[in-house]
């Protein structure tokens, strides 16, 4: 429970996994040690894959490939950047007069991707992302544009840290590439940007975490293991949503025969965070057109890989294309990434457009955003269930467009039944003395709410409180009436 915040262990609680498993557990360490012993330079360990990365030259590779504790070694895969369009600067002062919506929210440019996912609607109706925490990976942020001014005055920027020098300075920095922040900050601005007028993200009202993941300087590998280490750290911190507009490929076989969702390093930590109720959210990537032209973790199953398309709504020449290697149609939805409106690095204030699946992404990020703030009961998988069955080809999906462009509005009004036992606060399908202690810890020590929460209202009040405890004690005890 040390490393977890107490909304991350609240989220795994409400997808049914324990506080702390098995995996995670830290790595030995005496085995890290005698890696590094051996010539091994450490740069991460994967407590959810049971796994560290190293450094090492060929002899000492032999030497530790040798140790019985070492059951295989593979090489780090490298990051190959998608070929995104630069965003077009612009210094934008102009407002659009079409991108009023009847909330009055300006859009300018920013309309049109937020129009063809029906966010319009949603933001007429306050839904934008509130209690929402979304993980941005990329190669850097420009925290200061004025796409991200409310997000900062607001206290939603929760977290940041770069995993390429391990601090928490998510801007460039003294040895980075001059153009780092470029990508993250078009990126973010397109998920998450609020600047009336001139742009707006879908999740406009949600609360960030920035992970600088990728190291884009000419020298230096940009590698996988950075992002395994990411999605730990926004596990760790209570991160809903992962929008990764990434994809890793190099030492991957050529053929596509590796992306079977259960091969590659990033995928299997994208299916981890899958499991432990984080919806993830990746680019398939631009390599297109031509079959499994995806790249890793986009072929992860359980996640929601993102195609582009252009303003009508045909498909971007650039997208790649599923099937898996195991036959599953990728990707699973689709939305802008061609003239994509976003904040652009070059100063505080510029905007411009830009191509690519980079933009689609944390599009439909955003809009995954709504909707689980609209039912913060769902699970991850409920809210990718509606994405894909109210897109535009749910009833024939495709390796080329998935299931469809995402119609959020749509997705926000699916309905699910949700089946629970009255009285059963802890969800474990027997109403119990353990039910008791969970809403007393729930109401007087701030511990985990139950889900659904009507399953905690024992006595029909309308409410939790000790009533409720004390109803269930009579019913378990003294042959009280039972839980309504």
């Amino acid at each position: 429970r040390e490393t977890l915040a107490p909304r991350a262990i609240a989220r795994r609680a409400k997808h049914g996994i324990s506080a702390i498993e098995f995996a995670d557990l830290p790595v030995n360490q005496h085995y890290v040690d005698l890696v590094a012993n051996a010539g091994g330079k450490l740069r991460w360990t994967s407590r959810w894959l049971n796994a560290a990365s190293f450094e090492v030259d060929q002899a000492a590779l032999d030497l530790i490939g040798k140790f019985p504790f070492v059951e295989r070694i593979q090489p780090v895969a490298i990051y190959i950047r998608s070929n995104d369009s630069p965003a077009e600067d612009k210094s934008i002062i102009q407002q659009e007069k079409s991108g009023l919506n009847s909330q009055g929210l300006s859009y300018g440019s920013s309309a049109a991707q937020l129009t063809q996912i029906s966010v319009p609607q949603c933001h007429d109706s306050n839904y934008a992302g509130q209690g929402i925490i979304i993980s941005m990976f990329d190669t850097g942020f420009r925290t200061s544009h004025n796409s991200f001014t409310q997000i900062l005055s607001q206290g939603r920027l929760l977290a940041k840290y770069d995993f390429v020098f391990h601090d928490t300075v998510v801007d460039n920095e003294l040895n980075d590439n001059a153009t780092a922040w470029n990508h993250g900050t078009s990126t973010w601005s397109t998920c998450g940007g609020e600047n009336p007028g001139i742009h707006y993200g879908p999740a406009y009202k949600a609360s960030f975490i920035l992970c600088k993941t990728e190291d884009i300087r000419s020298e230096t590998q940009v590698e996988e293991d950075n992002w395994v280490a990411a999605v730990q750290f926004s596990d760790s911190i209570g991160a809903d949503i992962i929008s990764s507009s990434l994809s890793y490929s190099d030492w991957y076989d050529i053929s596509g025969s590796d992306y079977d969702g259960q091969t590659c390093v990033s995928t299997l930590a994208a299916l981890q965070a899958a499991r432990y109720g984080i919806l993830v959210c990746n680019s398939i990537g631009n390599s297109g057109p031509g079959a499994t032209t995806m790249g890793a973790p986009a072929d992860a199953d359980s996640i929601i890989s993102v195609g582009a398309v252009t303003s009508t709504g045909t498909l971007s020449s650039f997208s790649s294309m599923g099937p898996t290697a195991d036959g599953r149609i990728k990707p699973e939805v689709c939305a802008l990434g061609s003239s994509d409106y976003v904040a652009s690095s070059s100063s505080n204030s510029a905007y411009g457009y830009s191509n690519g699946t980079s933009f689609s992404c944390p599009l439909t990020a955003g809009a995954a955003a709504i909707i689980w703030g609209a039912h913060p009961d769902w699970t991850n998988m409920q809210v990718r269930e509606a994405m894909m069955t109210t897109a535009s080809r749910a009833s024939t999906p495709d390796n080329s467009y998935g299931w469809g462009i995402v119609n959020t509005w749509a997705s926000l009004h699916v309905s699910y039944a949700v089946s629970y036992v009255p009285g059963d606060a802890d969800g474990s399908g027997d109403v119990d003395v353990s039910d008791a202690v969970y809403l007393i810890s729930y109401i007087f020590s701030g511990g985990t709410e139950p889900f659904p929460i009507a399953a905690g209202d024992a006595d029909c009040s309308g409410a939790i409180d000790i009533s409720d405890v004390v109803y269930l004690i009579s019913y378990i005890f003294s042959g009280g009436a039972a839980p309504c």
